[in-house]
């Protein structure tokens, strides 16, 4: 009797364990068929690394959804393609980035939604000269639309303080302006 104890005792703790490591490799994104929707969000990632490197914003901004939101920092969210496309045609005028890469902290996909959350470190160079090394750390949901992975929603930001001249100023209002 002992023995069919101890070996029920085994299972019932050996059960759940093995139970719990698969749950958590699925997570991880380990799982067999839970890494497919992982593995294209990470390859959305890289295509942006690549564009951006590049310099291409038209390959930037077919990563995106229409009715995507950007939320840089020290700056206004931005809404919709043309906004983040503005957004990222000032920002490539006043500086060529040598390099970008990322660590994926988690990376996830259910259904038609995922998200990426990570940090980064980049490599910029200004118009007016030297060189600037940034990292940060970044959260990206993404929308599956028409069968390929979308950015719905970037938010992003730098370990860093920002500069005093890149910091956004805060609008002044004389309290006469229409409202919406």
């Amino acid at each position: 009797m002992r023995i069919v104890g101890a070996l029920l005792l085994t299972v019932a703790i050996a059960v759940p364990a093995a139970t719990w490591r698969v749950d958590v490799a699925a997570q991880a994104g380990d799982a067999p068929g839970a890494t497919a929707g992982a593995k294209e969000i990470k390859d959305v990632s890289e295509a942006y690394r690549k564009a951006s490197v590049a310099g291409d914003t038209k390959a930037i901004m077919a990563l995106y959804a229409d009715d995507a939101i950007e939320m840089p920092p020290n700056h206004a969210a931005l809404k919709g393609k043309a906004s983040i496309e503005a957004y990222y045609r000032k920002q490539m005028e006043g500086a060529k980035l040598t390099a970008l890469n990322f660590t994926h902290l988690d990376t996830q996909a259910s259904g038609n939604i995922g998200y990426d959350v990570g940090s980064y470190t980049q490599t910029l160079k200004p118009a007016a000269g030297g060189e600037v090394k940034d990292s940060g750390h970044y959260t990206v949901i993404l929308k599956k639309t028409g069968g390929a992975w979308k950015v719905a929603s970037a938010i992003y930001n730098s370990d860093h303080p920002a500069r005093a001249e890149s910091r956004q100023k805060p609008v002044q209002t004389t309290g006469t302006e229409p409202k919406p």
